[in-house]
């Protein structure tokens, strides 16, 4: 089995990647996140796993734009307790540190202990952690570090110049497991849409949010997105409880599709919390 997940080596979502196969596949690493879900389109991978939320910054754009459209279903979901580490070459101290690397999500999550500790420093964005600290590796400065696990240290011979920054005593990223196809039943289930309303009118989203509070469906988030159509035009993002044969989801999925433009059920799958 081949699961596909976001390279390179080291990121979260290999950690992620193994914590859910368990040494039962091998992990192919891509270099975007929309990358690992168009392997798994394509049948190139069987499965793969990418980044969807983190508890403290939110959703993760990229995932949620690539499973809009792409031939992929949601099979599950993976917790996973994140921590960072402030990375740099063999004899780096902190104090000379001026330049920091890493992920959005992980430069955010880590923006308090920047604040205090390396106020002048210039940050740099880069497309994940362990890229990051490759680059680190590579240019061999002792003003650079990096931002990530602190496993990276050991792939990419560095050294930890300071662990657990994150801000918070949990941190928290939700993956998802993706594949051609979604899961069974289970009776403890989530499901999750994406819809689009192409009639712009007063009370529309109130109309359609009505079809699962009128039957007792939870709903566990709801967020949009740009549609990247027009100004102003969004795609509506929900997770609900429950599976899609459960006669009260089906029965409200069949009415929310009458009232909206475009429908997609992402898939169903068991839930972790």
């Amino acid at each position: 089995m081949k699961v596909g997940a976001l390279g390179p080596r080291g990121t979260y979502s290999e950690i992620a990647a193994w914590s859910q196969f368990k040494g039962r596949a091998e992990v192919v690493l891509y270099p975007t996140i929309s990358d690992v879900v168009e392997a798994v389109a394509r049948g190139e991978v069987d499965a793969g796993v990418i980044p969807v939320e983190s508890m403290r910054e939110g959703s993760v754009g990229e995932s949620l734009d690539a499973l809009t459209w792409a031939d992929v279903k949601i099979k599950g979901e993976i917790v996973l307790p994140i921590t960072h580490a402030l990375l740099g070459v063999k004899g780096s101290k902190i104090e000379k540190i001026t330049q920091v690397l890493s992920h959005p999500q992980a430069i955010a999550q880590c923006r308090e202990f920047l604040r205090k500790n390396l106020p002048m420093a210039e940050i740099v964005e880069m497309g994940s952690t362990a890229r990051s600290a490759e680059q680190v590796s590579k240019l061999g400065q002792p003003h650079i570090a990096a931002i990530g696990p602190r496993m990276l240290a050991k792939l990419y011979n560095l050294q930890v110049l300071r662990d657990n920054i994150q801000s918070g005593e949990r941190n928290i990223t939700r993956f998802l497991h993706i594949a051609k196809e979604d899961s069974r039943r289970t009776g403890r289930d989530k499901t999750s849409i994406v819809f689009y309303t192409a009639d712009d009118r007063p009370g529309i989203l109130h109309e359609i949010l009505g079809e699962f509070a009128v039957r007792k469906i939870n709903l566990t988030k709801i967020e949009s997105r740009p549609s990247k159509k027009a100004l102003g035009d969004y795609l509506f993002f929900i997770d609900l409880e429950g599976h899609r044969e459960d006669r009260k989801v089906k029965e409200a999925l069949r009415e929310v599709e009458r009232k909206t433009a475009m429908l997609r059920i992402l898939g169903s799958y068991p839930r972790k919390f």
